[in-house]
């Protein structure tokens, strides 16, 4: 009779299911959502700086959008070889690894003069904090069963998005303040926007800290072959969860699959062993889906990061143009070829603060994430994720064209936000990813899948910077065009229409 509160030969989604949902996993949902809020602020955060500092680095609208996407550029050179090391290697290793050398990059970069240094420097920092990008979903959803995968997954974006406040209220704190100190051993005058730079950092290392204490994925640790390891891994989460002795955890053994038995296959090298991971999401039955995945990431990063590079630069004009009592009503196109800064030529057009309003928009567009999140993780089991992901795309194609026509200063700006607000479908479309592969792809299918996204940014930065001046209403063409066709291809994956009831 003692026996039988045991069970043997337990599938490993039934065996997280029984570790419970408590301390720990929330534990696991806030880290993420600090790990993803610490890579955002690594990649995208230095868009803030880039009106203030336009004089000190010598900087045309080409070189801003050099500069902004320069990391993302980073990020889609080292996507690949992060994803094949995290279903290789291991989730936390990848993470822990990535995030500390992520941080130190970045506090190097905070002390260079050269626009080209830093353009160097900023794509080391891509190039590292791609690890813990992609990696961070694969790890979070791989502690949870199939009925709270996608659920917990929005929460870990709720978390990520509160932490995101980070960015506007230090960005408000510290960017406009008066102060400069001069550094004589390097020739350098610290300013602002580079102290900006170093506390966006601080989250990348605190990240890396508490994830030293983390342990493993199980499902990794399984595809790996290491039953007895994911059993003490799953123990430990159920004493966590049940503030019980781990030993009373009732499975003894879990059920052997596919992906336990495919790991026994031995792989000569590197090269040969990464070939193996990324051929499978070219092949049938998975190429549909990586193509389908990777084009949607594409359209929404396109839109959401693409346009947020000039996001705060383009507020701060518009507040500029409605302190103006003489300007009539006028669309963003307008405003911007007819309140354009010309960098370097005089030095009283530099900007050196950003006006009150561009840091309450980003603050808007925080909450809107944030509040975005927690509201989808209450609604994606009982509706699906089709129709949350097709809603967003089609509406926010729509705002995009709109953009072109509207004449009201204000109406524009929050246009702009809504657009922006995209990237809200980008979890949802992990969500669904994280799904549609085997474990031992799982991190590399996200991997390809987000550097498709980080092409679209890099697209989107450098086509925004060509034509913002001269061709503006054509950049607001382009997010129309790519988020609504991606929507239509939202109804092509398979099974993001089913709900889960409880």
């Amino acid at each position: 009779m003692v026996q039988d509160k045991y069970s043997t030969n337990v599938p490993l989604e039934d065996a997280l299911e029984r570790t419970g949902f408590g301390k720990f996993n929330w534990i696991l949902i806030i880290l993420s959502g600090a790990i993803l809020s610490a890579v955002f602020l690594e990649t995208v955060a230095i868009n803030l700086i880039l009106p203030v500092a336009q004089c000190d680095l010598q900087m045309t609208n080409q070189h801003k959008g050099l500069l902004s996407a320069i990391g993302f550029i980073g990020i889609i050179v080292s996507s690949h070889l992060w994803g094949f090391l995290a279903d290789t290697r291991g989730r936390k290793k990848i993470i822990v690894t990535s995030l500390f050398i992520a941080f130190f990059t970045t506090i190097i970069s905070t002390f260079t003069q050269s626009y080209w240094l830093l353009v160097v420097l900023r794509f080391l920092n891509g190039f590292f904090v791609s690890g813990p990008s992609a990696t961070t979903y694969a790890y979070l959803g791989e502690f949870h069963c199939f009925k709270d995968r996608s659920k917990v997954m929005m929460l870990g974006s709720f978390t990520y998005g509160f932490f995101c406040f980070y960015n506007p209220i230090f960005a408000s704190i510290i960017i406009n303040q008066d102060w400069t100190f001069y550094i004589a051993p390097i020739d350098l005058v610290f300013k602002p926007w580079r102290l900006f730079m170093i506390v966006c950092a601080i989250p990348t290392l605190l990240g890396g800290c508490v994830m030293l204490f983390m342990p493993e994925s199980p499902k990794f640790t399984f595809s790996q072959g290491n039953e007895q390891e994911t059993l003490q891994i799953l123990q430990n989460v159920y004493s966590c969860n049940t503030g019980k002795p781990a030993e009373s955890f009732d499975v003894t053994s879990l059920a052997k699959d596919e992906e336990f038995e495919d790991q026994k296959m031995k792989r000569k090298n590197l090269f040969q062993f990464m070939w193996i991971q990324t051929v499978p999401l070219f092949q049938h039955p998975h190429l549909k889906n990586t193509l389908t995945v990777c084009f949607m990431q594409f359209c929404i990063f396109n839109s959401c990061n693409g346009f947020w590079t000039f996001f705060p630069e383009i507020t701060n004009r518009i507040a500029i143009w409605q302190n103006d009592p003489s300007h009539v009503s006028s669309t963003v196109c307008q405003i911007l070829n007819d309140t354009r800064i010309i960098p370097n030529e005089n030095e009283e057009l530099c900007v050196t603060k950003l006006d009150n309003s561009a840091y309450q928009n980003i603050f808007v567009l925080a909450s809107i994430y944030c509040f975005g999140w927690l509201f989808l993780s209450m609604i994606i089991n009982r509706i699906g994720k089709l129709i949350i992901i097709t809603t967003l795309l089609f509406s926010c194609g729509i705002i995009g064209f709109s953009l072109i026509f509207v004449d009201q200063p204000v109406v524009s700006t929050y246009l702009y936000i809504v657009l922006l607000s995209v990237g809200l479908a980008l979890t949802v479309l992990n969500a669904s990813t994280v799904e549609l592969f085997p474990t031992k792809l799982r991190a590399m299918a996200l991997c390809l899948s987000l550097m498709s996204g980080r092409i679209g940014s890099v697209f989107a930065s450098n086509v925004i910077g060509t034509l913002l001046d001269n061709y503006c209403a054509y950049t607001f063409v382009m997010p129309t065009i790519l988020l609504i066709s991606s929507g239509c291809l939202a109804f092509t994956i398979p099974n993001i229409s089913k709900r889960i009831v409880k």
